[in-house]
């Protein structure tokens, strides 16, 4: 038996959402479980990005023809994970990363970088156009280098961990040591020289001054052991997606796979002042904690604890460790003598502590903030959206 221990899954690639998804167009895929609303229904910074991914696709941008004609899917239903308000159109980018025993795959979008970005609600015609560069530039240089490189992942997270990242809301020394592996065989293979100053500026945006850049390639790594504890069918009830659209909170398990479990999404609880109105919660990187990142560990990452409004423990030694059941996975901790636990079934989800990212209701990042799994206790098998 192939034990979660033996996975190693790697960065192999970039691909088109279209190439993942079989359904025709027009379709959009969303974060979180099914949304049971009409677009009209929808927050301002969902309706306002899924309008501007519908025009960029060269579809009608007119709210009945949209209503009628719009097909919308989870993302997870493709083994996608997107960040926040996370639309995925057949046309944007997305990283694969595979592991070589299982041959499962994940797939995320390619973060945006810092600022104004379509997974923060926001919308302009630069944004769009940086996700025509993404195709147009950025894919067939990665596709190049990665055909060559072997990226395994778990280095890259082990590394990250001893500098104190928890892979969630701080994924800079992650990002840091990706980068840093790819700039080396990109600017000795020629390619990045043979670009133009303003496609090498997008680059450093996207990728080198990118310190989320890996974020998204965790979320697609989750969708591996996703997919290996649903086939493996543990002795545990083990969660195999788990997200929120913005109205439910929900995650599905192997031992009912076709069913999501909802309860409403609360609001996250910001470390610092929020003076507009944010979205509850909403987005696929919950998927990091259940693979024992975030709030999980974040004791980890003393860079976040005031804007968290993370108070750690007194003394060192009384630093918790995830209570999360399944499988240990290929990390130790700095002065850890055990691994990382990964892998969540439902009756942990009282007990643990996401990160996320606080999104305004028109949009834009307004900090970071927490939730904790304590609205599971109130979880009803019916369609909760609030």
């Amino acid at each position: 038996m192939i034990k979660s221990q033996d996975l190693s899954p790697r960065l192999v690639g970039v691909i088109q959402a279209r190439d993942v998804v079989s359904y025709e167009s027009p379709w959009l895929l969303h974060p979180g479980p099914p949304l049971s609303r009409a677009l009209d229904t929808l927050y301002p910074a969902q309706r306002k990005t899924l309008k501007a991914l519908a025009l960029w696709e060269h579809w009608s941008d007119d709210d009945k023809e949209l209503n009628q004609s719009l097909r919308l899917f989870p993302t997870q239903d493709f083994h996608i994970a997107a960040p926040l308000v996370g639309w995925v159109s057949p046309s944007m980018l997305l990283w694969v990363v595979e592991d070589p025993i299982t041959h499962f795959k994940g797939y995320a979008p390619i973060n945006e970088g810092t600022g104004p970005s379509l997974r923060m609600g926001e919308v302009s015609k630069a944004i769009l156009d940086r996700q025509e560069w993404l195709n147009q530039v950025f894919a067939p240089v990665m596709t190049e280098l990665l055909h060559v490189l072997d990226i395994q992942l778990w280095p890259i997270i082990q590394q990250a961990l001893y500098m104190g990242d928890e892979l969630h809301m701080r994924s800079v020394a992650a990002s840091f040591v990706f980068q840093n592996l790819l700039m080396r065989p990109l600017l000795t293979s020629g390619r990045f020289g043979a670009l133009s100053l303003t496609d090498q500026m997008m680059f450093f945006q996207v990728l080198w001054g990118n310190p989320l850049a890996f974020l998204n390639i965790v979320m697609a790594m989750s969708q591996i052991y996703f997919q290996y504890w649903a086939e493996q069918k543990f002795p545990a009830n083990m969660i195999t997606a788990i997200g929120a659209n913005g109205f439910a909170w929900g995650y599905r398990c192997h031992d009912d796979p076709a069913h999501w479990q909802l309860v409403p999404a609360p609001l996250a609880v910001p470390g610092r002042q929020v003076a507009r109105s944010f979205l509850p919660i909403i987005g696929d990187s919950f998927v990091c904690e259940v693979m024992g990142f975030g709030g999980q560990i974040i004791h980890n990452a003393p860079g976040l604890w005031q804007d968290i409004g993370y108070v750690p423990p007194l003394s060192p030694s009384e630093f918790g460790r995830s209570a999360l059941c399944a499988q240990n996975l290929p990390v130790v901790l700095a002065g850890e003598e055990m691994p990382l636990r990964g892998g969540a079934c439902p009756s942990d989800l009282p007990h643990m502590a996401f990160d996320t990212a606080c999104v305004g209701i028109e949009g834009g990042f307004l900090g970071a903030g927490r939730v904790d799994g304590s609205s599971w206790y109130r979880s009803k098998r019916d369609e909760c959206y609030g």
